[in-house]
């Protein structure tokens, strides 16, 4: 049963073998190239991001050691943190600095030792006969030989009969606590 086929068979035939080639082309080769070349465009461009956080830090690092050069550099050294449970330190530093007011009071508050850097708040009030004498002890404070932060301080001026300056705050004093 051999029988010729119609030109409208082989034409058809044609366009199956055009179609079943286009398919294998696209299936065997474009689609896995095109998966491929969009792979790596993805990862050229993860690692371009990579690359540009790499100099982002790169340059903070070297501003950081400019800063810190420039530090180093100055005729004082920088201060460092005093070693953790430096209470006994610290008391004697405040009295120092403290024993210029008329009067003064200490409350403590509760320490943070819950990192490598512990935080000591220390409620701060006292009178002074002035302003200035004032802002001298509060700057004595501030650039006492212990790291400290000043905060929420208020002075109110000419509130007693005296017309002495009062002033309330806290002071946080800094500390290392090493992890081991």
């Amino acid at each position: 049963m051999k029988r010729s086929l119609t030109a409208r068979e082989w034409i058809l035939l044609g366009v199956l073998a055009a179609v079943a080639a286009v398919s294998g082309y696209v299936m065997l080769f474009y689609l896995p190239v095109t998966a491929q070349r969009d792979a790596a465009r993805d990862e050229t461009e993860l690692c371009q991001l990579q690359i540009e956080a790499a100099q982002l830090r790169l340059t903070e690092k070297r501003q950081m050691e400019r800063e810190l050069e420039e530090l180093f550099a100055r005729e004082e050294s920088p201060r460092g943190l005093a070693a953790y449970d430096n209470l006994q330190s610290v008391m004697l530093e405040l009295h120092t600095i403290l024993a210029d007011t008329r009067d003064y009071s200490l409350s403590f508050g509760t320490v943070d030792a819950s990192q490598s850097i512990v935080r000591r708040e220390i409620s701060v009030s006292f009178t002074s006969d002035s302003y200035n004498a004032a802002k001298a002890v509060l700057q004595r404070l501030h650039g006492s030989l212990y790291r400290c932060m000043l905060n929420n301080i208020t002075i109110s001026l000419g509130q007693t009969a005296d017309g002495l300056a009062a002033v309330n705050g806290s002071v946080v004093f800094f500390e290392y606590q090493s992890q081991s």
